[in-house]
Order: C-alpha cells, then structure tokens, then sequence
C-alpha cells in the first residue's frame, strides 16, 4: 500500500484538477477551490484591463484592482498548503516504521543500496 502511494504521489506528469483542490486527506477543499476560481477570474479581469487601458479607456484602475482580486485567490490557495503543512499526522510514528518495514522490497539481486533489510 504504501509503495502505490508513493508512486500515485511521484507522478507530476499528469495534471489533475482534483488533486489541485483538494486537502491532503484527499477532501475537497473550500480555500482551494475558491482560490483557484478567484485566481483564473483575476487574470481573466487583468488581461481584459489591459485591453482596455490599451484601447478604450486609458484608465489603470481596473488593473490595480484585479491584482488584489488576484492576491486574494492566491491567499487562499496559500493557507491552504499551509494549514496541511500544520496538521499531524494520521499515523503515529512506530505505525509507518511498521508500514515501511512491512514493504515488499523491489532491489534487484546484489543490490548495495543498505535502504533495506535485503541489502544491508
């Protein structure tokens, strides 16, 4: 279980938008998809605030405040890591010893690594 685990985490080639908004229990989480969706419609208002102070209005104004808007989102997605970064962890200590020790090891034969029973 463990090494599906690690492996399902390893994989940063796939993008996944559930994973984006989600908590690391693996619930969705209120901050981050709220700062996600906050985040794409500040961008969406800078670049149409760019059309405009470029072509119509000549005005900064809504710039300025998309940027904020845009800060808020990425506040929110912010607090999110860093309320996962706080929370203890589910398991205790001696438990993933156990898990990890429990581990089928995959070293090929004369493997030297010494991260295992097998190689030691």
């Amino acid at each position: 279980m463990v090494k599906k685990t690690l492996k399902k985490i390893a994989n940063i080639e796939k993008f996944s938008w559930a994973q984006m908004t989600s908590n690391t229990n693996g619930k969705t989480s209120g901050s981050g998809s709220m700062g996600v969706l906050i985040v794409i419609a500040g961008t969406f208002g800078f670049l149409l605030g760019i059309i405009d102070k470029v072509f119509v209005n000549k005005d900064i104004e809504i710039i300025t405040q998309t940027i904020v808007f845009t800060s808020i989102g990425a506040g929110l997605l912010g607090l999110r890591k860093y309320k996962a970064a706080n929370q203890k962890s589910a398991f205790s200590v001696e438990e993933e010893a156990e898990m990890l020790e429990s581990a089928e090891c995959d070293c090929p034969e004369g493997c030297k690594c010494g991260n295992c029973e097998k190689c030691k």
